[in-house]
């Protein structure tokens, strides 16, 4: 399909995170937009008055036209004010105790409790079912009023824009050769559905309204950019996890042990995971890398601990992430055959533990080695420069020394039960 934009791939791009994904149609050291809207107005679309384009040459396309451009997320909400000791974690456990008795509830179920609204309440997302065709349950606690929102249905995935707390949820229709992307956001117990985009072979939209190619990446790269969480994914169902996620684990050490056991059981056979733990903030807890795939798709899962596990995110890169703590930053980068491309980040781990990112880059100079006649092009955050202004901001912004985090020791039970002691072999320095 024709430059098909995939949110695994802008994270791939913007953030670090490794894609193993549809096309995408950005440039590598983006970075993201400035707050405020952008909307496609009636010049840069035009009404359309010669078949299969729009007045300013915006190509239509049969297949984007039946697929829905609006696709609302409609919730129930229970009014808890009569209830005694009201409180997320209760709510939250009661829910997955009764999804684990569903119908539903089987080897793909996975859940996420995460803050997405920015009110210090997470959110609590449940998936289910086959790469390609997931299934995503919403729930959300603000004040006394509880909402369960609809299932959101036939997903590839549903992601988080930390730089603009949207939830982006990403359909690949193969049969009509469509993508289709839906922004929502939380507010007050109500999903909003805030914007869409889609693409074809030959087509694009924003919002519904036929856009050309460079507007529709405008539009896209201004919304979706900086650090993408995927949701839904991050625990399974056994009762400690769920303990360690809920705030019922005993500590640091207790909680970290569940979140291991979970990828042993899950993911170590095909992942080959390997874990550090190195405290980014200063609170004398330390943050858990949990690294894995990096024969094939390599990334690492960072988790930190407020009284609970809290999932803040994925890089992927070799299976490690930078962190250099004179500036109390991580250093992610990602280099393959056809680009070399970076970021750096700083945490927030006094509200709502995300990932910021303050510098990125990017070039095309591997390109060379698979085609000698390709432009080579530098950008720093996600704006076109020279070399040497290039090579200038990268070692100003790229420290030589840092930390490597994420395979300092083997994932195996005896290494966990080490970490439920205290007990593990320290990060070192690159």
């Amino acid at each position: 399909m024709k430059k098909l934009v995939a949110l695994l791939c802008i994270t791939a791009l913007f953030c670090g995170c490794s894609s193993n994904n549809k096309n995408s149609s950005s440039q590598p050291g983006a970075s993201s937009g400035n707050s405020g809207t952008t909307s496609a107005t009636e010049a840069d679309t035009g009404s359309g008055t010669e078949e299969g384009t729009t007045e300013n040459n915006a190509p239509t396309d049969p297949n984007i036209e039946s697929d829905p451009s609006e696709m609302p997320v409609n919730g129930e909400q229970t009014d808890m004010s009569n209830v005694s000791n009201v409180s997320w974690d209760k709510i939250y456990r009661s829910e997955l105790e009764e999804f684990k008795k569903s119908k539903d509830f089987g080897d793909t179920a996975r859940f996420t409790v995460y803050d997405i609204n920015d009110d210090l309440v997470p959110e609590l997302i449940i998936s289910f079912g086959e790469l390609g065709n997931k299934t995503f349950l919403v729930r959300t606690l603000n004040d006394s009023v509880y909402t369960a929102f609809d299932p959101i249905t036939n997903c590839d995935q549903l992601s988080y824009v930390m730089d603009r707390s949207l939830l982006t949820a990403v359909r690949y229709h193969d049969d009509i050769q469509v993508q289709n992307v839906q922004l929502y956001r939380i507010k007050s117990g109500v999903m909003a559905n805030v914007g869409s985009f889609q693409r074809s072979n030959t087509a694009a939209k924003v919002d519904g309204v036929p856009v050309t190619d460079d507007k529709f990446d405008e539009e896209y790269n201004h919304y979706i950019s900086g650090f993408i969480k995927s949701m839904g994914l991050d625990f399974g169902f056994d009762d400690e996890t769920i303990d360690a996620a809920l705030g019922d684990a005993s500590d640091w050490k207790e909680g970290y042990e569940a979140v291991l056991n979970d990828y042993l059981k899950y993911k170590k056979q095909y992942d080959d995971n390997h874990f550090s733990l190195y405290d980014l903030n200063g609170d004398d807890i330390p943050e858990l890398f949990v690294s894995g795939g990096y024969h094939y798709a390599p990334y690492v899962d960072v988790y930190s601990w407020n009284g609970c596990a809290v999932p803040v995110g994925t890089f992927g890169t070799d299976g490690t992430i930078g962190f250099d703590p004179d500036n109390k930053e991580l250093i992610s980068s990602v280099d393959n055959p056809s680009y070399t491309a970076g970021s750096v980040y700083s945490f927030d781990s006094e509200g709502n533990y995300k990932f910021t990112e303050i510098f990125s880059y990017g070039n095309t100079e591997n390109s060379k080695q698979q085609d000698a006649n390709a432009e080579v092009i530098y950008k720093v955050n996600g704006e076109l420069t020279d070399k040497s202004s290039y090579e200038s901001q990268v070692k100003e912004h790229i420290k030589k020394s840092f930390y490597v985090l994420g395979q300092d020791n083997d994932l195996t039970a005896d290494t966990i039960k080490s970490v439920s002691q205290g007990k593990y072999k320290e990060a070192a320095k690159k």
